[in-house]
């Protein structure tokens, strides 16, 4: 991974520690995994997402990105 990709990854990791409800740190964190070439935790942090995220832009995103995951 590089180094931006690593910042952001734990950016988002502290995002999601000060506030596990942010559905939009969990993206975050399922993108980051998939820049590093890793799809299954990338499918398990979309599908958190979405759970915390239903009925927002966020849920939406989640499953168009969840797609290409696979």
């Amino acid at each position: 991974m590089h180094d931006d990709d690593e910042l952001a990854a734990q950016a988002f990791s502290r995002s999601q520690a000060t506030d596990p409800e942010n559905a939009v740190a969990w993206l975050g964190q399922a993108i980051s995994a998939v820049r590093s070439n890793d799809p299954i935790e990338a499918h398990e942090l979309y599908q958190h997402a979405f759970e915390i995220g239903e009925g927002s832009f966020v849920s939406h995103l989640s499953n168009v990105a969840d797609v290409d995951c696979r």
